[in-house]
């Protein structure tokens, strides 16, 4: 009975501690989504920024490779790893780069969106536009 007992109390701090881990890595990173407007984008480039100066960039794209859709999961996570250290997330900006099938540069790149970043939250983008028209990005109201 005594060995059952201790194999339970283990088995709730086990999962205690998995729970508190999971808190913590959420709220020591905030994403990005992206859903994408546009027609005909295969994949869409990105550069981020603290202040201006650039911090990394990535790309994202479908994983069998058809054009991106609203439906797309393009969710990106920025952790503290992700910056200089003593960073202000509040002069957080990004741009994107949208390519088309077969493309080998950008179609353009949007304007740097800028908006106050910090830990622990989610944020959406909405990409849009045409290679005639330009493309954009702006911060949809959460």
């Amino acid at each position: 009975m005594r060995q059952k007992a201790a194999i339970w109390l283990l088995a709730a701090c086990l999962l205690l501690l998995s729970a508190c881990g999971a808190r913590t890595e959420k709220e020591n990173s905030f994403t990005v989504k992206v859903v994408c407007e546009s027609q005909g984008i295969q994949q869409i480039f990105y550069t981020y920024y603290i202040g201006g100066a650039s911090r990394g960039m990535g790309g994202m794209a479908d994983l069998e490779g058809g054009a991106l859709t609203e439906a797309t999961d393009l969710t990106l996570t920025f952790q503290p790893a992700s910056f200089d250290q003593g960073d202000d997330l509040s002069a957080f900006s990004i741009d994107f780069s949208p390519y088309g099938a077969g493309d080998t540069e950008e179609m353009a790149t949007t304007e740097p969106l800028a908006f106050p970043a910090a830990y622990g939250e989610r944020y959406t983008v909405i990409f849009s536009g045409s290679r005639e028209e330009g493309f954009r990005a702006v911060l949809a109201e959460e």
